[in-house]
């Protein structure tokens, strides 16, 4: 027979159903209780990720601006009117002007629109994720007006869309539209 007192020694240092129990439900209570703070966490990040974005696009477009004296300007016609370009196009332009700037693909996506983004089969979503304004070649346009937005994100923050200036400033276009009416 085997002796009982080394079978209860070795299972003295285990832990019972009913210990396990408690700590998954303790765990369990600090999930609920964490879980919002978490998520607010992460929408904090993304935003100041997107922040991050639009302040290496206006270097890049500002490096261009420095080089070529101009806005990058979308492809004309022989008559001078802008072609006329789909989505995938327009993105394609913006990536190969300012890809020698900085401005990769990962730089031109917000981390928000990227998670809350549905996968369409619709050919005409942008894979780009901030709006640059087209601007006129005159090299002075996008620094004439510091409070016009260079770039706008599409991401959308809780409803905050962001955007950045000719200064570098990065703001919501909220903020900015309260601004221009004071």
């Amino acid at each position: 027979m085997q002796d009982c007192s080394a079978f209860r020694s070795r299972g003295g240092a285990g832990f019972t159903l009913v210990e396990l129990l408690i700590v998954i439900g303790i765990i369990g209570v600090l999930t609920a209780l964490f879980a919002p703070e978490l998520a607010t966490v992460r929408e904090r990040a993304e935003a100041v990720i997107c922040m991050g974005h639009l302040r290496s696009l206006h270097v890049s477009f500002g490096s261009y601006l420095n080089d070529y004296e101009m806005w990058p300007q979308l492809p004309k016609d022989s008559n001078g009117a802008e072609v006329d370009l789909s989505v995938q196009q327009e993105d394609q332009f913006w990536l190969n002007t300012l890809k020698d700037y900085g401005a990769d693909e990962n730089v031109w996506r917000c981390p928000t629109r990227r998670r809350s983004l549905v996968q369409s089969a619709d050919p005409d979503v942008s894979k780009l994720d901030y709006t640059p304004t087209s601007f006129d070649d005159d090299p002075m346009t996008p620094r004439r007006w510091p409070g016009m937005p260079w770039l706008i994100d599409q991401g959308g923050h809780h409803g905050v869309n962001l955007m950045v200036r000719a200064d570098g400033a990065v703001q919501s276009v909220q903020d900015a539209l309260r601004e221009s009416s004071n």
